[in-house]
């Protein structure tokens, strides 16, 4: 295959419509890659967001030597290398060639008067094909060409600050990790930071690259080295599977069936207020869900049923509840926290009521 250039991949998303702002191109061996593999390894890794496969280019022995692919966004180079490996352990190198920059309004509209005008039309040879040039518009871009890239990293400089405040915009980092016992001071235990990153991490609207280096960047010593052997091993590993390592090594391995048990034995202690237990209890179940011991649609009618079982026998507030909630229609975590704290604080108005009238 020929050197292919910016301009021959401007050419090629000119010819199938499509902007060159959005587009980009691998050009290797790609015959035996698969689109799906393509277009999840570009999404997960890269965040190129709804990306498609637009176009194959085929040699003449049937081999695919480039792929011109698309996004629904703007696509920002700094966040791309040059090179990318697609199969892992194969070691093949894929090149990312980009199209030449976006053509003005003004030569849009001299394409169409010229094109109405008349064309010469020339070939062009793109890695054997046989492609069209408009020999007026070359000359109308020539004159243009001084000016492109000034506007042209005027424009990137832009977009990029954009996007950064867009992805950082309230951003708060996670308290640091490190995996060292005792806890040093300022550090999370394993089991707080770990729920914080799965929590944040649902709510960043950033790519999944993003999510990743948020999350590792809090990471520190052996939870740090832990990371890095999975990334050797994976290069493409996503943020689940981070946090699957990090399990391995810091969190407890209990089985699902073990953590069901637990929560069938989970009950009140004395000195336990009810709001405790329900926070107790949803933990655990938090847990189980994590793991996929259940769904999320069963949470609200499960944690229900287990504080109904749990709770103290001479609790007024468990009583009213077993009175009034059944688990074919349980509240939600936050309606549940709210009734009791409402019973909470009128028992507790009402002994500080009998206490004044005895005083009396």
């Amino acid at each position: 295959m020929e050197k292919v250039t910016e301009e021959d991949i401007s050419r090629w998303c000119q010819e199938k419509g499509v902007h060159v702002n959005y587009s980009l191109s691998l050009v290797g061996n790609l015959s035996t890659v698969k689109e799906e593999e393509v277009l999840k390894f570009m999404e997960q890794v890269y965040g190129l967001s709804y990306p498609c496969i637009v176009d194959k280019w085929k040699e003449q022995n049937g081999e695919v030597s480039a792929m011109l692919l698309s996004g629904k966004d703007v696509l920002d180079r700094t966040l791309f290398p040059g090179m990318i490996i697609l199969e892992r352990g194969s070691g093949r190198k894929i090149q990312i060639i980009w199209p030449e920059g976006q053509r003005s309004e003004e030569e849009e509209a001299t394409q169409g008067d010229d094109q109405g005008a008349g064309e010469h039309i020339t070939g062009v040879n793109f890695a054997g094909s046989y492609m069209i040039r408009d020999e007026t518009n070359a000359a109308s871009r020539q004159r243009t060409s001084s000016s492109e890239p000034q506007v042209e990293a005027v424009v990137d400089k832009v977009v990029s600050h954009l996007e950064r405040w867009h992805f950082e915009g309230g951003y708060r980092r996670l308290r640091i990790f490190s995996g060292i016992t005792p806890v040093p001071a300022g550090e999370e235990t394993y089991d707080m930071w770990r729920e914080a990153a799965i929590q944040h991490s649902e709510e960043w609207q950033c790519p999944e690259h993003i999510r990743k280096q948020r999350v590792v960047e809090s990471l520190r010593g052996p939870a740090m080295r832990v990371i890095q052997a999975t990334r050797r091993s994976n290069p493409i590993a996503t943020l689940r599977e981070y946090i699957e390592a990090l399990d391995f090594s810091f969190g407890t391995l209990e089985d699902v069936g073990d953590m069901l048990a637990r929560l069938n034995g989970t009950y009140q202690n004395y000195a336990e207020t009810l709001t405790q237990f329900i926070y107790r209890v949803d933990r655990l179940i938090y847990k189980i869900v994590d793991k996929g011991g259940l769904t999320s649609d069963v949470v609200d009618e499960r944690r229900l049923r287990q504080i109904l079982k749990g709770a103290l026998t001479n609790c007024p507030i468990a009583q009213k509840l077993r009175c009034t909630m059944t688990p074919a229609r349980p509240p939600t975590l936050n309606e549940l926290v709210r009734d009791v704290k409402l019973e909470e604080v009128q028992m507790e108005n009402r002994e500080k009521s009998i206490k004044k009238v005895k005083v009396v």
